[in-house]
């Protein structure tokens, strides 16, 4: 048998290494010139590379900043964020990550009632449910303790920044320290690039919903839905797409990058709620049939009847709203669930046929049906559930919703489960990134080794083309004896999906060297006055800039290199250590597993770096290492990437970028990459046309927190606020952001209030005002995307560094990487628990996929209006399983109403059981399924399907 199993696991990384795309990376056979000997020369070539990639990136910060100066479109217009100082939000992140914060969260675990199995527990339970007199005194005793030393460290934390409130904001100086932050010369991250689904591995081949959109309109008018499909390929565009403002055609991502990548007549659209595209105000009047709706304004001109625009100022009398069973229902009304329905068939099957061009699809819906609660009193109770496609539920906190649950991976050949366990984030390709150094395995042509390659310049508001040298490479191969080879690369855009960041450096943010960075960031400014734009021939003016960079680049050397060498000599000698292996294999060395490999934990483990050698690791470090050696590092054991289930406010539920790789785990295949799929909550779950706050075109959440743990919602925060809410989130999007293109990004962050002519939304025809116009945002809106980026991380460095000076505070933070468990290395990954309505996907350990959100067929401000009724409510919720006295009316646990299946339609019947496992309520709003132990759709949190969340 084991033999059998060593034959299959081989089989099968042998198919999937010779497969185009996949987990291994296509790349020509290119020429290698031998270097010789790693042991040799693998440390000084890299550290080459790795002055040579600088040197590189410095002209970039060098020409933005004389732009930024010199044009006064840009040196006039100040942010309102760039002249606020106040930085706050960062509550909630220490309490997650220090000792005495997550013991009182121990002891409040340990105080909540367990579930009994047996009679024997019970008298146990029974037994010593009061606690004596003396454990209760010396819990109430920790819990002061714990609340002394928490305010102890806030206060410390907060006077430090607030020394720095009052000063007089130097917007050029900090222009200027934030370009330097935007080049993360010190920083680490895993770079997650975009795959095609694999071939021969089905159960990574779960698609996404695909957009959606309607051709043809059914005898009672109503609009017939069906995937949109690109015009190039004919394949089902299932993520986000790019429009031709010329010929309004419409193509997939992937043709894009094929056929169109550049082209200015091209706008990026992200996937969204088709229905006002589809519902014209002529159609809205043959769908609804409701005898009460006035139809013509004061005028007498025939009145748009969709969006609807129904509330108490302008009561529309539309028939059976409340969607009751057995009554006709205004066909408006209907349209969220043909929708949902339409969504639900896109993703049936696995990705297969690359076109829809052949295949019929089927009518023939069963409409999701509503069920109540069979533990609830009265007629209807115990009505029987059926299995259906789409889930459809009411639950009792969020209102109405529709998607789908799945429990586990699906799919799973049994002898590859294992693999899947340790391969947590699925058919996705991972590099390692150090400064402007990336390191990877797995590429084809390349031997079984490693392939150490320059990454692109960051994104900023000048553009050039990179220098020649960028397509220098190092090649490492070999067992135990290693050899170094240096090659010529062509150079492509890459295609990345996230970012994780590992190690926050900390350069340039007053924490490593304060005198040194304010001398580089004058030189930096003297710099930039120097240069000659006009007047001068191009070859005097590169010369001019070279010799600026030059003098730049001595002192930025002066300032980086112990810490440099240190970092790089860790890398190469793991790469040199015969243990680690560099070969590819899905069985035994993903590029997941390489990437973990080669981060040395004895260096980067700890959250804040050790101040000097009496709090350095056990293990002893080179004496020559510069302490700190770094700001923050994120580095987690390969155990800690899990499903966290929440079970109290006190938890740390999963963050943003978890939820997005560890849907690769559950078999779906996203073919949008992070940013958009975050988007895509505004643009296409919940039909707004794009964000309703601040900050949410770059940074796409709500900062509200859940049961009451921060006053600040979401719309009145700033900048710090926003980002501070996931930490670590948002310092892996900055990294995303600054390697992305401006012609990555839709034409408008927020085309809803912008709603005359832009293309970012599709139901605006391409007129002639918008032909004129180019595909991209204009250099204004780029220069404000750009400064907000940076702006994000540089509240970011400055909070972190105030924790790091704070004593008491790393202190605190020390147990996380000395304790055994490796799933609490996660803590320092989580956010905030969200109160955003139906944000959360893994809270209960299951994947759940939402459709549409109850109130799309409403209008714009009416849907915000609901959304912002269910979020308050449950940022004023007292805990996950509370039962607040509104609960009646503001959600909470009043009459549930839900539907669960799985996906495909098929499973065992489910069932709502009073106090089962996801019913955080204990109201009996969740639904399980016998067949799959478990699983439900929770809108926020801990709940099952139809469970009140948490």
């Amino acid at each position: 048998m084991e033999l059998r199993l060593g034959a299959l696991l081989t089989k099968t990384a042998t198919a999937t290494s010779s497969s185009s795309g996949g987990h291994v990376t296509d790349a020509p056979e290119i020429e290698r010139v031998k270097i010789g000997p790693a042991r040799n020369h693998l440390y000084d070539t890299m550290l080459q590379m790795y002055w040579d990639g600088v040197r590189r990136e410095l002209p970039y910060i060098l020409l933005t900043l004389r732009k930024w100066r010199t044009h006064r479109e840009y040196s006039s217009s100040v942010l309102p964020d760039e002249e606020e100082l106040y930085i706050h939000g960062y509550d909630t992140f220490l309490d997650q990550v220090s000792h005495s914060s997550r013991k009182f969260s121990d002891r409040a675990s340990a105080k909540r009632p367990q579930p009994q199995t047996t009679k024997r527990a019970t008298k146990e339970k029974d037994k010593h449910e009061i606690p004596s007199y003396t454990e209760a005194l010396e819990d109430r005793g920790w819990d002061i303790y714990s609340e002394m030393q928490s305010d102890t460290i806030r206060h410390s934390i907060k006077m430090d920044l607030q020394s720095k409130e009052f000063q007089e904001p130097d917007i050029l100086r900090r222009r200027a320290r934030m370009l330097l932050q935007a080049a993360q010369f010190l920083d680490m991250d895993k770079i997650i690039e975009y795959r095609p689904p694999e071939a021969r591995i089905t159960f990574w081949k779960q698609p996404a919903t695909a957009q959606i959109t309607a051709t043809s309109y059914d005898e009672g008018h109503m609009p017939v839905f069906v995937p949109r499909v690109c015009d190039a390929c004919k394949g089902a565009i299932r993520g986000s797409m790019f429009r031709n403002i010329k010929t309004d055609s419409f193509v997939c991502e992937a043709c894009y990058r094929e056929k169109h990548y550049g082209d200015v007549d091209f706008t990026k659209i992200l996937k969204q709620c088709c229905l006002r595209k589809v519902v014209s105000p002529e159609h809205s009047h043959m769908i609804c049939n409701c005898i009460d709706v006035r139809r013509r304004d004061a005028d007498g001109a025939l009145r748009d009847l969709f969006p609807v625009d129904n509330d108490e100022t302008n009561t529309e009398k539309h028939l059976n709203t409340e969607g009751v069973l057995g009554k006709v229902r205004c066909g408006l009304y209907e349209l969220g669930d043909m929708l949902a329905e339409a969504k639900c068939a896109s993703i049936q099957g696995k990705l297969g046929s690359k076109t829809l061009e052949n295949e019929r699809r089927k009518r023939d819906f069963e409409r999701p049906q509503r069920l109540r609660n069979p533990n609830a009193q009265g007629p209807g109770r115990g009505v029987e559930p059926k299995t259906k496609p789409v889930v459809e539920g009411k639950t009792a906190e969020y209102g109405s919703f529709y998607g789908i649950t799945t429990k586990g991976t699906e799919d799973i050949p049994f002898y590859l489960s294992s693999v899947v366990d340790e391969y947590p984030y699925g058919n996705v390709h991972m590099a390692l990134r150090v400064g402007p150094l990336i390191i990877e395995n797995g590429v084809s042509n390349t031997h079984g080794g490693v392939l150490i390659t320059s990454r692109d310049p960051p994104s900023l508001q000048v553009l050039r083309d990179p220098a020649v040298n960028i397509q220098n490479s190092l090649l490492l191969t070999g067992r135990t004896d290693r050899t170094l080879y240096s090659q010529q690369r062509p150079r492509k855009p890459k295609r990345y999906k996230a970012m994780m960041k590992q190690v926050v450096g900390g350069a340039f943010c007053g924490f490593l060297d304060p005198q040194t960075e304010e001398q580089i960031v004058e030189a930096l400014l003297e710099e930039s006055e120097r240069l000659v734009d006009t007047g001068i021939p191009m070859n005097e003016k590169n010369a001019r800039i070279d010799a600026s960079v030059n003098r730049i680049l001595l002192a930025l050397k002066n300032y980086l290199v112990s810490r440099v060498e240190v970092f790089i000599r860790s890398i190469a000698d793991r790469l040199l250590d015969p243990n680690v292996n560099l070969r590819w294999s899905l069985t035994d060395n993903s590029c997941q597993q390489f990437c973990d490999n080669i981060i040395d934990r004895n260096l980067f483990s700890s959250l804040f770096a050790p101040r000097g050698p009496a709090t350095a690791p056990p293990e002893p470090l080179s004496p020559d290492t510069p302490y700190p050696l770094y700001l923050m590092s994120f580095v987690c054991r390969p155990g800690a990437y899990i499903p966290e289930r929440v079970k109290s406010k006190y938890d740390v539920p999963n963050g943003l970028t978890e939820e997005y790789l560890l849907k690769f785990r559950y078999g779906r295949h996203d073919e949008s990459d992070i940013l958009d799929s975050l988007s895509e909550y505004f643009f296409d779950w919940g039909a707004f046309g794009g964000p309703i706050y601040p900050y949410q075109d770059l940074f796409p959440w709500d900062c509200t927190e859940a049961f009451g743990r921060y006053p600040v919602t979401c719309g009145g925060c700033n900048i710090a606020k926003h980002v501070w809410a996931f930490p670590f989130d948002t310092w892996s999007l900055v990294s995303f952001h600054l390697t992305k293109p401006r012609n990555l990004y839709p034409h408008c962050g927020f085309p809803a209030d912008h709603d005359e002519g832009t293309p970012a939304l599709i139901h605006h025809p391409v007129g002639e005002k918008a032909r004129l116009r180019s595909g991209v945002m204009s250099d204004y809106e780029w220069f404000k995307n750009r400064l907000t980026v940076l702006l994000a991380q540089d509240v970011l460095l400055s909070a972190a560094a105030a924790m790091a000076r704070c004593a008491p505070f790393r202190e605190s933070t020390l147990w996380l990487h000395k304790q055994e468990l490796e799933k609490n290395d996660r803590l320092k990954l989580g956010g905030i628990h969200r109160a955003q309505p139906f944000s959360h996907h893994y809270e209960k350990g299951d994947f759940q996929q939402y459709f549409i959100a109850g109130w799309a067929h409403l209008s714009r401000p009416l849907q915000i209006a609901e959304y912002e009724r269910l979020r308050d409510w449950k940022a004023t919720r007292s805990d996950v399983k509370s039962r607040d006295s509104d609960s009646d009316s503001g959600g909470g646990c009043g009459a549930a109403f839900f539907c669960a299946s799985s996906l495909g339609g098929t499973g065992a019947p489910c069932s709502a059981v009073e106090g089962n496992i996801g019913d955080t309520c204990q109201s009996g709003c969740v639904s399980t399924c016998s067949s799959c132990g478990g699983g439900g759709a929770d809108g926020c949190g801990g709940g099952g399907c139809g469970g009140c969340g948490g």
